[in-house]
């Protein structure tokens, strides 16, 4: 069966989710995305919506949704995604909150990436598109990042 990660920032996506079932698709998020909207937001209801556990991160992961992974494509990714300015691990115990953003986002992916995933949807261009990171994070990632408006054009043809 084909999978598909769905991003914080694309939900809701109810269309999305019905569409890429129809297609034969199994849809998830990543375990992060509850701490992100809250455990209890309806955007997290949409039926059989599954869940990723994320790769546990000490202080930031929660005991229940989070597995034992490999720290180095997390610290890759975010690499990537920050441009080579993130705090080094170990010097990471006051993050800004534009930090801790890119920490889950690059929770999120490596998550994503660790289950063999095959599509990455996501509608953060700054993050994972634009200035090359697509790119970058394809071609070391060996997954598909698509914004929705892409994915969902794709799920049409």
């Amino acid at each position: 069966m084909k999978t598909v990660t769905i991003d914080t920032n694309v939900l809701p996506a109810s269309d999305l989710i019905a569409l890429a079932k129809v297609q034969g698709y199994e849809v998830a998020v990543v375990s992060v995305t509850g701490r992100e909207v809250g455990h209890g937001d309806a955007r997290l209801q949409a039926p059989q919506l599954g869940q990723v556990f994320e790769t546990g991160i000490w202080g930031e992961s929660e005991w229940g949704t989070s597995i034992f992974g490999n720290a180095d494509y997390l610290e890759r990714i975010l690499h990537i995604i920050s441009n080579g300015s993130f705090p080094k691990s170990g010097q990471r115990g006051q993050l800004s909150d534009g930090q801790q953003r890119q920490l889950r986002d690059a929770m999120i992916l490596e998550a994503h990436v660790r289950d063999g995933r095959d599509v990455f949807v996501t509608n953060d261009k700054k993050a994972f598109i634009n200035n090359g990171r697509r790119d970058a994070l394809q071609s070391f990632l060996k997954t598909r990042i698509l914004t929705k408006e892409e994915f969902l054009q794709e799920l049409l043809s």
